[in-house]
């Protein structure tokens, strides 16, 4: 099987964004966005309702990456480059 170079996984990804994982995330007012993709990692940011989730982590974990990787065998990881404290609505968890 011939290797994709990052340009064209960085094309796969954005589809697989749009098509598959935002229309998941968009359900809990979230979004994903790629930023790049180097060395076959995929660097992605994570907003709206997914920015300072307590399960962003198995979010991107057990259903991005996974995903991704399922699409795309040669993906190595994925890294999530979102400042979850930052930005002018992050989510937090009420006190109970």
């Amino acid at each position: 099987m011939e290797s994709m170079g990052d340009e064209e996984v960085k094309t796969r990804i954005q589809k697989i964004l749009d098509e598959m994982i935002n229309p998941a995330v968009a359900s809990h007012g979230g979004w994903v966005e790629l930023l790049d993709v180097k060395a076959n990692i995929a660097y992605l940011k994570l907003g709206g309702g997914c920015q300072g989730c307590g399960m962003v982590n198995v979010t991107l974990k057990q259903g991005i990456e996974t995903t991704l990787k399922e699409e795309i065998p040669q993906l190595v990881g994925v890294i999530d480059q979102t400042d979850h404290a930052g930005g002018s609505n992050p989510y937090y968890q009420p006190a109970k």
